[in-house]
């Protein structure tokens, strides 16, 4: 088992995390897989935590972050029910999730 020194920087990933409203079943598996990005409003459904509106896309969010943590995103992305949430490499431009 190799551990990681506490001085050693940790990766940082930009990602990009969007979010299509209009297909959330409210069934909450985003917020408990990453609160830091996800809450539920008033009707229970998710909400894209300070997301911004696609523009030209009615119903579609996106948010920009540099996280050292990137499972927390992309477990929300692959155990989102309907599969509305995906997240995109911002250095790539690849989707990497679901």
């Amino acid at each position: 088992m190799i551990l990681m020194s506490p001085y050693e920087e940790k990766k940082i990933f930009k990602l990009r995390i969007v979010y299509n409203k209009k297909g959330c079943t409210a069934a909450g598996h985003c917020v408990l897989s990453d609160p830091f990005n996800f809450t539920l409003d008033k009707n229970f459904e998710a909400v894209l935590v300070d997301g911004k509106p696609m523009p030209n896309i009615e119903g579609v969010w996106y948010k920009d972050i540099e996280t050292d943590s990137p499972h927390l995103p992309i477990n929300a992305s692959k155990t989102c029910t309907p599969k509305v949430i995906a997240i995109i490499d911002r250095e790539t431009g690849k989707r990497i999730a679901p």
